[in-house]
């Protein structure tokens, strides 16, 4: 979401203004702006309104000097420190994993939300005491989806990667 950054610059706005302008919260359009968060689609027809542009700018290459053409150079995917599912939500349900399962579980859920453009590996440091079993983790994000736990479009989302994971392991 480079053009963003691009687009809101080009007509002198802070994060505040454009915030204002389109009723997104701030750290919401700074997070996309790096990448971080994917915005969906009523917040970027918001974000095109108070830009006065057509969301479709959103998406042509940058034309901000030094910057690279889309695609140019690999990249690595950056998960985000922002934990969905905590131990107390899985104990509130019945549900007990240790802190690198929740690690884990968290880095699933993101992918899906954020869906990477090219290969990438789930990675964590497993805590002594800790080991994080994958088929497990996998069980806990399906108990998730049926006790709903997940917002609408991501519940879809990830019920079918897992749906084709557990299917391709079968």
């Amino acid at each position: 979401m480079d053009r963003l950054a691009e687009l809101r610059e080009s007509q002198a706005l802070t994060l505040r203004d454009l915030a204002g302008r389109s009723g997104v919260d701030a750290n919401t359009i700074n997070q996309v702006e790096l990448g971080h968060r994917r915005p969906r689609p009523s917040t970027l027809r918001k974000l095109a309104k108070a830009l006065d542009v057509d969301v479709r700018e959103f998406f042509e290459e940058p034309t901000l000097a030094g910057k690279a053409k889309a695609g140019a150079e690999p990249s690595v995917y950056e998960y985000t420190d922002e934990q969905r599912i905590t131990q107390e939500i899985l104990r509130a349900h019945g549900i007990e994993a240790n802190d690198s399962e929740i690690l884990v579980l968290n880095q699933y859920i993101q992918l899906h939300e954020r869906p990477p453009t090219g290969p990438v590996a789930i990675g964590h440091v497993e805590k002594e005491g800790e080991p994080v079993d994958h088929e497990r983790v996998r069980g806990i994000l399906i108990v998730l989806l049926a006790r709903d736990l997940l917002g609408g479009e991501e519940v879809e989302a990830v019920s079918r990667k897992v749906y084709a994971g557990l299917v391709s392991t079968a």
